[in-house]
Parts: structure tokens; C-alpha cells; sequence
């Protein structure tokens, strides 16, 4: 994986969910922004978790798909695919990148790197955890609704249940990629165990973020450091949650 060698570093507590959805756009925005300039804008890796439970559709879902056992609980459309997500006890991550003009398709070394430092972190702390394609029963649900219903090939699995998945999307110069590690299972989607479920080994978000950090910095050279949003990525991120993610349009544009 070719890389810069600096990186921005961000953890956002308790987002609502339309502004941690703005967060991300606005994030691939700057970065493609900058890309097209001619500027090298550092890879930015970003954690997050939610204020309360969120249900989040893929962009390509219907809204009408959406059960009735999720009417109690807040809603966003992703402006990535894939699965329906309950965002409850877990960890969401998102790493935005420069890309190239011409550039197309999926980018699957970032899939796999991200998913390989998420492993070796996960191994830092004793719990086997490995992509799909490589674990003995590779099931398939990708009809299913809720994501983690779901597995594709660079999903990790812990004793047989898929803990993180992610999905891309392109911006002009940019590509966003984010997704969600489950930690433990949330009342509202009691199925789905979350590694604490499947271990019994407690981890805390804070520590975890940070061996996935080292991990990543180790694998690509990219050296990570704290920051936080620009003023305009901060002003951008409020509008585009205003004029998308907080309208009900949007979470019923299909």
C-alpha cells in the first residue's frame, strides 16, 4: 500500500448521528479538495461513537425494508451501501484517502490493511479473529438486512460471527472508507453478539483505538497524529447535515 507518511488522528465522542454521517462527507470533501489542488493531504483516520442507539441504512437500502422493532430508536441513511447497522456498543472508524483522477473501483488493499491492523490488535489482546474467506464456514447472507447479518470476504469473524465489516465510497479525488467493529451486542438487535459477547474479553475503546493505530502506523509508515476538524471542515459538516443527513428525504430516497 503506497502511503503519505503523516497522518491526521481524530476521536469523536458521542455524535449525533446526522453529524457523524456530515463528518465523514465533509472529511472527503477537504481531502479531495486538497488531492485536486495539487496538494498531498494526509490519509485521516477518524473513531467515533454514537450518542444513542442509531439505526443506519445503506444507501442503496429501502427505507420501507426497515423492521418496526427500529421505530424507537434514531435513524440516518449512510451515503455508503451495504447493510442496515445498529449502531449501539461498538467502535466505528472511518479512513479517507487521497485518490488519483481516473481512478476507479474499489479499493481492496484498504479493506485488507485496515482489516489486517484491526487483527493484530484484536491478537494484542488474545481473541482470534480472521477476514471471512478464511474461516472454516464461509456463510453467506448478503440479502439480509442488517449488516452484520451479512458476510462478504475481508469481514472479521470471532468464533464464527462477523464483528467488523466496512464499505467505500468515491469522492472526485478521495475515497471514504468506514465501518463499524461490534464490541457487544445491543438490545435492539439481541442476535448479533459483539466480541465481549463471544469472549468475555472487556475492551475499551480508548485502548483498542490505539493498538489499531500503532498496528496500521507499523504496516503502512503513515505516522498518525491527534488533531481535530479545520473550521471549514466543521462548518461544511454542519451544512451537509442540515441539507442531507437530517432530513427525511433523504432517509426516504428509496
Amino acid at each position: 500500500m503506497t502511503a503519505p507518511t503523516a497522518g491526521r488522528l481524530l476521536f469523536h465522542r458521542d455524535g449525533q448521528s446526522a453529524w457523524n454521517m456530515a463528518v465523514d462527507q465533509a472529511i472527503a470533501e477537504s481531502v479531495g479538495q486538497a488531492a485536486a489542488s495539487g496538494a498531498a493531504p494526509p490519509y485521516t483516520l477518524r473513531f467515533y461513537t454514537w450518542a444513542e442507539p442509531t439505526l443506519s441504512l445503506g444507501y442503496f437500502q429501502s427505507s420501507s425494508d426497515a423492521s418496526p422493532r427500529f421505530d424507537r430508536i434514531r435513524r440516518v441513511r449512510r451515503s455508503t451501501g451495504g447493510g442496515a447497522i445498529v449502531h449501539h456498543h461498538e467502535l466505528t472508524y472511518s479512513l479517507t484517502v487521497p485518490a488519483r483522477a481516473g481512478e476507479h473501483g474499489a479499493r481492496t488493499d484498504l479493506y485488507r490493511g485496515f482489516h489486517a491492523a484491526v487483527i493484530n490488535a484484536l491478537h494484542r489482546h488474545g481473541i482470534d479473529a480472521r477476514p471471512n474467506h478464511l474461516t472454516p464456514s464461509n456463510a453467506d447472507g448478503n440479502e439480509a438486512f442488517l449488516c452484520f447479518a451479512r458476510r462478504t470476504d475481508e469481514d472479521l469473524i470471532v468464533s464464527g460471527y462477523k464483528v467488523l465489516g466496512s464499505a467505500q465510497r468515491r469522492a472526485k479525488r478521495s475515497i471514504l472508507q468506514h465501518g463499524s467493529l461490534l464490541l457487544r451486542s445491543s438490545g435492539h438487535a439481541s442476535e448479533l453478539p459483539g466480541i465481549v459477547d463471544l469472549t468475555s474479553v472487556s475492551l475499551q475503546s480508548d485502548a483498542l483505538l490505539n493498538r489499531i493505530v500503532d498496528e496500521f502506523t507499523a504496516m503502512t509508515g503513515v505516522a498518525f497524529h491527534r488533531d481535530a476538524l479545520s473550521p471549514e471542515e466543521q462548518a461544511r459538516a454542519e451544512r451537509i447535515a442540515e441539507r442531507r443527513f437530517n432530513r427525511d428525504d433523504w432517509w426516504q430516497r428509496r
